[in-house]
């Protein structure tokens, strides 16, 4: 067992996404040969001789189903992989030599006349569309296969967002917000994180239409509406980013303490969201807003037992949480009020009182998972903002 990896090495060590790595598990085309009690995968050094035969036929340009259908033939031979390789390198020159003729004659019939035979148009805009069209066949079936999975839970995301759409709800409302990370995160998990698959994808919604890149399911208001969240989204993440320079000694230990708890204690989930925070706050006892917390009755450990209990099936392997964890929307919002404060006091760095400021200002607006806990201890939040004001 002592040469068994975790998914984390593993990807470490190959450069292969996490994501990547569970994507071929459930389809059946890597599948790990041993477990923890846990659940966790655990790969040998069979499984990674496997990986690296993928690896290699995914270079020659094989579609994952036939890289499956060679390894579980007992015949696979690297001649036969070599010759399925020219043959479609063959196929793909001679489309491509068919666009050269056909282009040419175009070039020559513009010199001579001005004009070209609409028919002759045609027949040239769908070779261009075979030489360069947005998806591959295995791509396409590959997300057809995964959005038919995601059927359900896909449907009540484009309804939340349809009614956000009619609503008119401003763009830096916290459940839009929400909604775009929500978007950005499931296109990526969709796509298994192979960023050629996304780029395509891309394209094709930009330029071939919502509808065409959702099969149907997508329509162009809506996807524009969670496109300009998304950018907001980004916006924010930007400036919150240009913050983290101004963050206190004592600030930037609660942002460590609280990665350090969701990772090691808690083992909740893969993102850094309120409670993180929180528990980071909680954990640097010396600083006022700990203290003041501690006054009304919240302490680490009560914090870490409610999340605990509240996310129960959120729970992830320490091995496939990143090093640094992803702020969710609500944390970035936290993070750019707990800027704002500091602006309003005059003061140069954040300080973690600043910090629990934006969570309280936060919570107003709904608040997120610190607010529940907060809530929950039956906290007096006006008397907590006046010890933490100056």
């Amino acid at each position: 067992m002592s040469n068994l990896l975790q998914i984390g090495e593993l990807a470490k060590q190959t450069g292969l996404s996490i994501r990547t790595l569970r994507y071929y598990d459930e389809i059946g085309l890597l599948v790990p040969s041993h477990r923890t009690e846990a659940e966790y995968r655990l790969y040998s050094e069979a499984d990674i001789a496997r990986l690296q035969q993928i690896l290699s036929l995914r270079q020659l340009g094989f579609a994952l189903k036939e890289i499956r259908e060679c390894l579980e033939n007992p015949e696979f031979s690297l001649p036969q992989v070599i010759d399925l390789h020219l043959a479609r390198l063959q196929e793909q020159m001679a489309v491509s030599r068919s666009l050269f003729t056909q282009l040419s004659q175009l070039a020559q019939q513009l010199q001579t006349s001005q004009s070209v035979a609409v028919e002759d148009l045609m027949t040239t805009m769908e070779t261009i569309t075979m030489t360069q069209q947005y998806l591959t066949q295995e791509q396409h079936d590959l997300l057809a296969a995964r959005l038919q999975q995601g059927q359900a839970e896909w449907q009540q995301f484009l309804t939340q967002a349809r009614s956000q759409l009619a609503e008119g709800r401003n763009l830096n409302d916290p459940e839009v917000q929400q909604m775009a990370w929500q978007w950005r995160t499931s296109i990526l998990e969709f796509v298994g994180g192979d960023l050629q698959l996304y780029e395509a994808l891309t394209q094709l919604y930009q330029q071939a239409g919502a509808e065409a890149a959702s099969w149907g399911t997508l329509d162009g208001p809506t996807l524009e509406y969670i496109l300009k969240a998304v950018a907001m989204l980004s916006m924010r993440e930007e400036f919150v980013g240009s913050t983290l320079g101004r963050l206190a000694p004592a600030t930037q230990a609660v942002l460590t303490q609280g990665q350090s708890a969701m990772r090691n204690k808690l083992q909740i989930h893969d993102f850094m969201g309120t409670e993180g925070l929180l528990l980071g706050l909680l954990a640097v006892e010396t600083s006022v807003a700990a203290q003041a917390l501690g006054e009304q009755g919240v302490d680490f450990a009560t914090a870490a037992t409610l999340f605990r209990d509240w996310l129960a099936d959120c729970a992830t392997s320490p091995a496939e949480i990143p090093a640094n964890m992803p702020f969710t929307p609500r944390a970035h919002r936290v993070l750019e009020l707990a800027a704002q404060q500091a602006q309003q006091q005059g003061d140069d760095q954040i300080t973690p009182e600043h910090l629990l400021l934006g969570i309280l200002q936060e919570g107003e607006t709904g608040g997120g998972m610190a607010m529940r806990v907060l809530q929950a201890c039956q906290v007096d939040c006006d008397r907590l903002k006046q010890q933490l004001r100056p």
